[in-house]
């Protein structure tokens, strides 16, 4: 009896590279089947989740899936999860490949296929969820990543709230791959692949899309290794040597961060052209895991999940191209609570106001 059938997820920040990697997959794996969706406008402007099941004999499905609530993320889960098991379950193809919205995150695609129950039964049993392949720009790469245009200024939002950043989303999709396929119209910028190896997982591979084996690549992903959206901890990060004017530099401390100090020196941690991401503890939240994300100027922070017994950590890790390093490490230190101040113990924050409700919730005293 056959296992589960592999589900690859493709991402990208462009769609002329997206719709080239999935006819790549499907002249690479003739007996693949690639799921795309899209936005649209219907007649009544409403918006519209389009759906083309394509193999290599053509247009198997061509469907628009209406949007019942705001949350495109949640939607495109919750179309994507049944199509891939329903395909499965027809025994007809042998790989289904995800071709998802360009901008889109495939870590919340990859979370939802783990675990998920369609019709009372486990997705795992007939599909299994084994990577993904992101398709970058080099020539675009280091000003995409490291600028501060939003997606809305490219008109690439996915939706009319969508708020990211360029650096954002594509940070998402190359620090979640476990196949990096690169394009460029020009010779190999140094720089560019340098940035990508300081980002994506220590398991990640690198190929020119057109000179990348996919069925053999394919096979050997392991199945995804990126975080949970903000949730460093389960990530594989790399550990690259410095080169090329591309640096990561790693802040750690098990200490909590001071709440007001955090909030004056956050501009000098946030701020400049790098990626950052991580996490960090509040005395007055000493259970709470708060993420950090950063990328193209905008700072994410929210609750990502709770601390295990002796595990508190703060952990930041930082890559970048300007010379900025001091600094980061200068305010990093600043922000850690002093011996003199743990001595007073946590108890006596009970009584304060940390000033992050807004971004982590309210303070659970029960907690």
């Amino acid at each position: 009896m056959p296992g589960p059938l592999p589900v690859n997820v493709v991402a990208s920040m462009d769609d002329v590279l997206r719709q080239t990697a999935a006819s790549a997959v499907l002249c690479d794996l003739p007996h693949a089947v690639v799921v795309q969706h899209d936005l649209y406008r219907g007649d009544d402007d409403d918006l519209l989740l389009r759906r083309v099941v394509h193999d290599l004999g053509g247009v198997v499905e061509d469907t628009g899936v209406a949007l019942d609530h705001a949350c495109l993320s949640c939607a495109l889960r919750e179309d994507m999860v049944p199509t891939a098991t329903r395909l499965a379950r027809s025994g007809r193809w042998e790989r289904i490949v995800l071709a998802l919205p360009v901008t889109a995150e495939p870590g919340l695609v990859r979370d939802a296929l783990q675990g998920a129950v369609v019709g009372g039964r486990p997705v795992a049993d007939v599909a299994r969820f084994a990577g993904v392949l992101t398709v970058v720009d080099l020539s675009t790469l280091v000003d995409d990543l490291f600028g501060d245009d939003l997606l809305v200024e490219r008109d690439l939002a996915m939706t009319d709230d969508d708020r990211r950043a360029v650096g954002e989303a594509l940070a998402h999709q190359v620090e979640c791959a476990d196949i990096v396929a690169t394009r460029g119209e020009c010779a190999p910028d140094a720089r560019a692949l340098s940035v990508l190896r300081h980002l994506a997982g220590a398991s990640a591979t690198f190929a020119d899309l057109h000179e990348l084996d996919l069925a053999k690549a394919l096979d050997q992903a392991d199945g995804g290794h990126g975080p949970r959206r903000g949730d460093y901890r389960t990530a594989a990060l790399p550990q690259p040597m410095d080169a090329d004017g591309v640096w990561t530099l790693e802040l750690t401390s098990w200490r909590p961060v001071h709440p007001a100090r955090l909030h004056d020196r956050i501009v000098d941690l946030a701020g400049g052209r790098q990626r950052s991401r991580g996490w960090f503890w509040l005395p007055t939240r000493p259970h709470a895991v708060c993420g950090w994300d950063n990328a193209g100027g905008q700072l994410s922070i929210g609750t990502v999940g709770h601390w295990s017994a002796g595990d508190r950590q703060t952990r930041i890790v930082v890559t970048g191209i300007d010379d900025v390093q001091d600094r980061l490490r200068d305010a990093f230190d600043a922000v850690l609570m002093t011996d003199s101040e743990l001595a007073r113990g946590l108890d006596h924050w009970e009584r304060h106001d940390d000033g992050f409700s807004p971004w982590l919730g309210d303070i659970d005293r029960a907690a």
